[in-house]
């Protein structure tokens, strides 16, 4: 079980995707608040999450956090990249394709937090 700071931090991340995922799914997107909504849950990530220590976990609680850790990067790294691709395309056929792209990274990120928090 993941100790109570833990659990805050990760469920503060979590609802940031939350939010970050249902503004996606809407029809208007406005990409300068997309854009600062996933910065928010980037910082929290970070600043937060990445600080957090690993003395009061169990051995086998330390390994599986590390390799969703190391997953939870990887995805915000992409979806970054994906954000850039969104703001530059033009073409409405190119925005929807990666709008889904978008949904589906950040749904991966929803599943991973669930993971962790469900420990």
């Amino acid at each position: 079980m993941l100790p109570k700071p833990h659990q805050k931090f990760y469920q503060e991340f979590l609802d940031s995707l939350i939010v970050l995922r249902d503004q996606v799914m809407m029809k208007d997107i406005d990409s300068g608040r997309l854009s600062q909504n996933f910065q928010v849950a980037q910082e929290i990530f970070q600043n937060k999450i990445l600080e957090l220590t690993t003395e009061n976990l169990e051995n086998s609680a330390v390994s599986s956090r590390q390799s969703i850790q190391t997953e939870i990067h990887r995805m915000l790294r992409l979806l970054r990249t994906d954000f850039l691709f969104l703001q530059s395309s033009h073409k409405r056929r190119t925005t929807e394709q990666r709008l889904e792209i978008v949904l589906n990274h950040i749904e991966k990120l929803i599943g991973y937090c669930q993971v962790i928090l469900s420990k």
